[in-house]
């Protein structure tokens, strides 16, 4: 298993709902849910290094799964995910020791508290209970201490600048933290740039600005330098709730990584990034996303019903109908506001309200539209234009995407170069010479 940095910024991209959790008081929000952590790191690389998997036994019901025996109840939550063809990564709080209703033929595990399931429903929803002590994780190894050459260097200073050797296991979690919170900044993914030096000489020298790959990484070489064993761990945050559904829901941009440190016998979550990123990533949401939230919703009741997870189709068939109907009256909104349009020129975008919101991709996006080659609910522009085969687009994408996400904006020429690029393309291609995505011919026949 590998990840590396820039995988979760990409991931932050999309608006979807991933995770459903049901409502419980007593959780310290944000919530941490993990999906799987590592422990050699090879910039930008981090690699779980022995991490196979084993297989873990149910009990006799078939559907509890227990990776200690004799342990006394702990706390609760109860997470709803979809599966891709049976299988996926469960997203598990840390300390877990217990899984109760789950519902597939196998779950495996491996020592850096990564589970794997096997051959389950296309929506599952399982109970994890979780201690601070508990045994998810496997004891540290000598690899949890280890810092690469390549950034040897500049973590010994700081961490000798920090005086990290002299205090306890606590006050150096302390310290590092105060480190971050006191000199660095969060900034949104800023996509794949060229370097003349490595990802942490960068943020350490550079920018003093980035994500949250970047503080988890620079977090755990830190403490590692400073003789506390420490892992990369990548997962979720639940922090949103949603009036609408009455449970915490988990997006695509909720993807978030953070440290692990291993303190008094037990690991535990150390999270540097700055608390601002939720409100800085929820201010580049889409004017849209309460649609696609009733869309979401929709496809999870019928999910449940599908799957039967209690009631009958006629508890859930009014509220299908209303995201249905939204929908549809959306879509001939837009595009009567694309013909109404069509002789506007891009400046008709220069009063939007957020920076990039101006951008003369959302042209070509009502343009495919239009011709019935739209993007899906949630689905990226990367992914949206590979699926319809317009790989053309792929310079004019990257440009859209860092004039809408990264602090620093495009120079005046690649805004230029956005703005002919977009407007190019949309005269070449009108909408009667768009080839019509064949699934919506077949349904408008």
């Amino acid at each position: 298993m590998t990840t590396a940095i820039g995988h979760l910024g990409r991931l932050k991209l999309s608006e979807g709902t991933v995770l459903r959790v049901e409502p419980r008081d007593g959780l310290h929000l944000p919530f941490l849910l993990r999906e799987a952590s590592y422990d050699v790191y090879n910039s930008p690389v981090w690699v779980a290094s022995g991490a196979s998997f084993a297989a873990v036994q149910p009990d006799a019901d078939g559907e509890t799964w227990k990776f200690a025996v004799g342990r006394s109840p702990g706390e609760r939550v109860t997470v709803s995910a979809y599966l891709n063809r049976g299988r996926g990564v469960l997203a598990l709080p840390g300390g877990a020791f217990e899984i109760d209703r789950l519902a597939v033929v196998g779950v495996r595990r491996n020592r850096l508290g990564a589970v794997k399931v096997e051959e389950g429903l296309g929506l599952i929803t399982y109970t994890a209970l979780f201690a601070a002590d508990g045994p998810l994780d496997g004891p540290p190894i000598d690899a949890d201490l280890l810092v690469p050459p390549r950034e040897a260097a500049i973590i010994s200073r700081i961490a000798s600048e920090l005086n990290l050797a002299s205090r306890s296991p606590s006050e150096k979690l302390e310290a590092v933290e105060a480190y971050f919170s006191q000199n660095f900044r969060y900034s949104i993914w800023k996509g794949e740039r060229p370097r003349r030096h490595t990802e942490l000489e960068e943020f350490f020298l550079r920018s003093r600005s980035g994500h949250c790959e970047y503080f988890a990484t620079a977090t755990v070489l830190l403490l590692r330098a400073a003789g506390v064993p420490a892992r990369y761990a990548v997962g979720f945050s639940m922090q949103e709730w949603s009036r609408l559904e009455q449970r915490w829901i988990v997006r695509a941009r909720h993807a978030h990584a953070w440290a692990l440190a291993y303190v008094d016998g037990a690991w535990r979550d150390v999270d540097t990034t700055p608390a601002v990123w939720a409100d800085a990533e929820r201010d580049e949401a889409s004017i849209l996303e309460p649609l696609r939230d009733l869309w979401s919703w929709g496809g999870f009741l019928f999910s449940r019903w599908r799957w039967s997870e209690g009631g009958g189709v006629g508890e859930y068939a009014a509220w299908l109908l209303i995201p249905l109907v939204l929908l549809l009256v959306w879509r001939l909104y837009s595009r009567r506001r694309v013909g109404r349009g069509a002789g506007e020129t891009t400046g008709s975008l220069a009063f939007a309200p957020r920076p990039g919101h101006d951008s003369e991709f959302y042209l070509i996006e009502r343009r495919l539209d239009a011709a019935g080659r739209g993007r899906r609910p949630a689905e990226p522009a990367s992914a949206w234009i590979e699926r319809i085969h317009a790989t053309e687009l792929r310079p004019i994408v990257a440009l859209h995407y860092r004039y809408r996400f990264d602090p620093a904006g495009l120079a005046a020429s690649e805004r230029e170069a956005l703005r002919t690029s977009a407007e190019a393309w949309l005269g070449e291609h009108p909408v009667a010479l768009i080839a019509p995505d064949p699934i919506v011919l077949e349904l408008r026949r």
